[in-house]
């Protein structure tokens, strides 16, 4: 019945979290990806799916899991007096829910952060492979605030030319 106490106990095991949904869109990408290419490889996700334990569902849709449950834990704690925790006894199922809501702020706060983190290293990435930089180690430190195209100005010549910046 404490769920906050249990969801508390937990929170800090959630931001592994992070890690899995960071790299979610590679992981389903690689699947489609092998499932194309491996004739074998698709052969054995379909036998997988037909199986009764994955209830008609995709893999796909099992690897989405995971992904849905921080949000899901939010709504739980937020869902007063409805749903199954309605059915609980005693007014002891809410204690420390307050303490376990933020401690789920912080985790989806943190799956969030590990995904922008990723997607700037990724464009990061990008602008090193446009400019051929590909082999060189891209520093970390480094952050791609806006690209696009300018017109340089020339006080020598009065004249103008087409330019694109990186900053």
């Amino acid at each position: 019945p404490r769920i906050g106490d249990v969801i508390q106990k937990l929170a800090p095991f959630l931001k592994m979290y992070g890690e899995y949904v960071k790299n979610f869109d590679k992981a389903v990408e690689l699947i489609t990806v092998w499932s194309e290419k491996s004739p074998p490889f698709q052969e054995l996700i379909a036998d997988i799916q037909k199986r009764k334990v994955c209830a008609n569902l995709t893999l796909q849709h099992h690897m989405l899991e995971p992904v849905q449950r921080i949000p899901r834990y939010e709504l739980l704690l937020k869902s007063k007096g409805s749903g199954w925790l309605s059915l609980l006894p005693g007014a002891g199922r809410w204690v420390c829910r307050g303490e376990a809501l933020e401690m789920i702020f912080m985790v989806a706060k943190h799956s969030n952060a590990a995904i922008a983190e990723m997607e700037r290293l990724q464009n990061l990435w990008a602008v090193y492979q446009r400019l051929g930089l590909e082999d060189d180690i891209v520093d970390p430190s480094n952050e791609l605030i806006k690209e696009g195209p300018i017109q340089k100005i020339s006080t020598r010549n009065n004249s103008t030319s087409e330019k694109y910046l990186f900053l």
